[in-house]
Formats: C-alpha cells, structure tokens, sequence
C-alpha cells in the first residue's frame, strides 16, 4: 500500500513539474518551499520506469545535515533522468543524475515526493548550508550561494 501511494504521488508530480518548469521561477520556488534541505548522502536509486522523456527514478537519502526541522535519517525524492538515445529532452524538464556515494546539498518537496534542487556538495556550499542558510539560492534546480551584502 505505502509503495502504491509513493508511487501514485510521484507520478502526478512528474506530471505537474514539466509543464509548470517552463516558467523559470516555478521550480526555484518550489525549492524554496521544500519541506526538506539537508546535506545528504546518496545511499540508493531504484528504477521506477522508462518513458519517452526520461527515466523516473526513487533516490534514497541519508540524512547528514538538515536545515529545515523534522528531516529523517533516511528520505526518498524522486527525479527524472536521460539515459537512452531513444528518450528525448522533454521542454522545460529539470533532469537530475544522482550516484551512489555522492554527497549533495538536496531539497524535496516533502519524504516520498519530487526533487525540486541537487547540487553536487563542495566545500563552500557546505560551509553556507551550516552557517548562513539565508545566502541560498535556486535556480533550474540547483543551489547557488548569494554574495554577501
């Protein structure tokens, strides 16, 4: 039942985010309200399915810092990827390409939903996350540090 329901949410999110992605604040705005922003490990990625426009793909995370309240150890977002010549780019479409073992700085919607950023995490990236979180920003689903004032 629980994987139903996942997987029902994440279809109709994988619906939704393509056509309003086209409007280049859409998803930078959904980042900003993520229910969850945390540094994180890349602990799984399972196949969901192949269509035309991408691979639709459940990641798993392992929490290691989280910026927003109530994260789990462990959360799950789900993402489009390309990875056959037969798929084509779908207009507009943020697609994300996590591996095992990579630490990224990621926001989900909410535990189970869609990826809205993932950014590859370096060192300057982490040092704002843990200290000055206000400085982030979003944009065609990656983070980005602002200047300071």
């Amino acid at each position: 039942m629980k994987i139903r329901t996942l997987l029902s949410i994440l279809f109709l999110l994988a619906l939704v985010l393509p056509a309003r992605a086209q409007d280049p604040d859409y998803l930078s705005i959904m980042a900003h309200e993520s229910e969850i922003k945390a540094i994180a490990t890349v602990s799984k990625v399972q196949v969901m399915a192949n269509n035309a426009d991408g691979t639709l793909k459940n990641v798993t995370f392992k929490k290691v810092y989280a910026i927003t309240p109530y994260v789990a150890d462990t959360f799950v977002g789900g993402c489009k990827t390309l990875e056959s010549n037969w798929q084509k780019r779908a207009e507009g479409m943020i697609y994300f390409n996590p591996k095992p073992g990579q630490k990224v700085f990621v926001t989900v919607t909410t535990n189970g939903g869609a990826i809205t950023s993932l950014t590859p995490l370096n060192a300057a990236l982490d040092h704002v996350v843990r200290n000055e979180p206000y400085r982030l920003t979003y944009s065609h689903g990656r983070a980005s540090i602002l200047p300071r004032d």
